[in-house]
């Protein structure tokens, strides 16, 4: 028979109550208590009775993480964070991939509260997502990744889309670029209207023309789509020289086009694409990019959101939503027509 919470009390001499709560965050348990709590946990490799304290908590120990596509690298990478931590923690993760349909996210929503989770991370929302705000006017812990509701307060981790949109232009236009096409996702997405707003906003800002035919809105966000908005592009009778894509893999739709009819990535069209998925290095040619830290803000997002339902906040924090926003970076690659890591002059 393995250890208890009594044995592990008993040893640590402290009360199973303090026991307890270091199993549950740690509040309120001094650190000397919760050194000697954790040597005699690792020393009799006790392992907590989950679905006990789940009854005594009401707490199921389970986190609901719905993302938009689970086939997209970058979805991928920001679950891997998320999985990580949560393991860490003691939670299980509940994965649900809506293929950016409203009518299978409420499906998806509706199994999850039926399960009992304790909280869900969307990485899925869009402009009118009314799941969301339901799920938040009901009192459930939710946090949006990579996603967010301009207008809905609710707890939120993203990297800034508009700016990182302007440093993709702004290093185009840096090397010479004026004719510079964008390729982006739906604009009931805000994200996108964020980065297709970047797009533009660096174009007027260098006192180029922003021509409407160069920017093309799919509502898918895979490499077909990206390679369709290309060829497209390619049709017009005055070509662009630069195309900046608002996701990795629509990158990697525009690599696959110009693959197809022979037109080399960066010496006939610079290429910038948004996410540095780790599939992005080992392109054909090599994809400059801004960072999207999706394995970072999964993990980020999976923090914030166990914080909620432990109660692991201040009493000011508890009462407004927290919103945090990463800066992006620019990593440079060959697909601009820099050498990798460094500007050309």
């Amino acid at each position: 028979m393995g250890a208890t919470i009594n044995d592990v009390a008993r040893m640590a001499g402290v009360s199973k109550g303090t026991v307890s709560k270091h199993l549950n965050g740690g509040r309120h348990v001094s650190a000397a208590n919760r050194t000697k709590i954790a040597a005699v946990i690792e020393k009799l490799g006790y392992e907590p009775n989950r679905i006990a304290q789940g009854l005594s908590l009401k707490r199921s120990h389970t986190i609901g993480l719905i993302v938009a596509n689970i086939g997209n690298p970058f979805y991928a990478e920001l679950i891997r964070g998320a999985e990580d931590l949560a393991s860490s923690l003691g939670y299980t993760l509940l994965l649900a991939s809506t293929d950016g349909e409203p009518k299978r996210e409420s499906s998806i929503v509706k199994a999850m509260r039926q399960r009992q989770v304790d909280g869900i991370i969307f990485a899925s929302v869009r402009l009118t997502d009314h799941e969301v705000i339901a799920l938040v006017r009901d009192g459930m812990n939710v946090v949006l990744a990579s996603r967010h509701l301009p207008d809905v307060d609710v707890d939120m981790v993203l990297v800034d889309s508009e700016l990182g949109a302007k440093m993709a232009v702004e290093h185009l236009i840096k090397h010479g670029h004026q004719r510079i096409a964008y390729i982006g996702g739906p604009l009931s997405i805000a994200q996108f209207q964020e980065r297709a707003k970047g797009w533009r906003d660096a174009l007027e800002a260098a006192g180029l023309p922003v021509f409407e035919e160069y920017a093309i809105h799919s509502e898918l966000l895979n490499v077909d789509a990206g390679a369709s908005a290309t060829e497209m592009l390619l049709q017009l009778p005055e070509l662009p020289t630069a195309i900046f894509a608002a996701t990795d893999n629509l990158a990697f739709g525009v690599l696959k086009a110009c693959n197809k009819i022979d037109r080399r990535v960066p010496e006939q069209l610079a290429l910038i694409g948004f996410d540095n998925v780790s599939f992005g290095e080992i392109a054909l040619s090599p994809l400059t990019t801004i960072d999207g830290f999706g394995q970072e803000i999964g993990q980020r997002a999976m923090r914030m959101l166990v914080d909620r339902i432990e109660g692991q906040l201040d009493r000011a924090a508890k009462h407004q939503p927290a919103r945090m926003i990463l800066q992006p970076k620019l990593c440079i690659r060959r697909s601009c027509g820099c050498s990798p890591g460094k500007e050309i002059s």
